[in-house]
């Protein structure tokens, strides 16, 4: 999903910045960075729709240790379909995210929101200092 530009607002990685020289800036930049922090909470959202997925397909049982002869019977059928798919498969599939990089990625939102949040306190605090 690709997020629209920002005017006011500068954000790297995490770290939120606002460049601002009027009382009318600074309103626009306040919308902006509230639209943003909608934005990323909708994706935060998804991103838990991921997570709670992952966890819902974890194997749960371990299974139990094969013997010789299922590894040996797996091991022929593994070589028989790559000889037979041999040259069929041109574009690898996208692999899905891991429980462990879905996490980071929402502790990555968790904390630019909280950058935004505080981005938006320093704002609102500014526009009432100079009423």
């Amino acid at each position: 999903m690709q997020l629209a530009p920002l005017r006011f607002t500068k954000i790297e990685g995490t770290a939120v910045s606002v460049n601002v020289t009027s009382a009318e800036e600074a309103k626009l930049a306040l919308k902006e960075l509230k639209q943003r922090k909608r934005e990323l909470k909708f994706l935060r959202g998804g991103l838990a729709r991921q997570k709670k997925a992952a966890r819902a397909a974890r194997p749960k049982k371990s299974k139990p240790a094969k013997t010789g002869l299922e590894t040996f019977v797996d091991d022929m059928r593994w070589g028989l379909l790559a000889i037979v798919d041999q040259g069929k498969r041109s574009t690898p599939t996208a692999k899905k995210p891991t429980l462990a990089e879905i996490e980071a990625e929402m502790r990555r939102l968790d904390e630019t929101l909280h950058n935004i949040d505080g981005c938006i306190l320093q704002l609102e605090g500014k526009l009432l200092t100079n009423k």
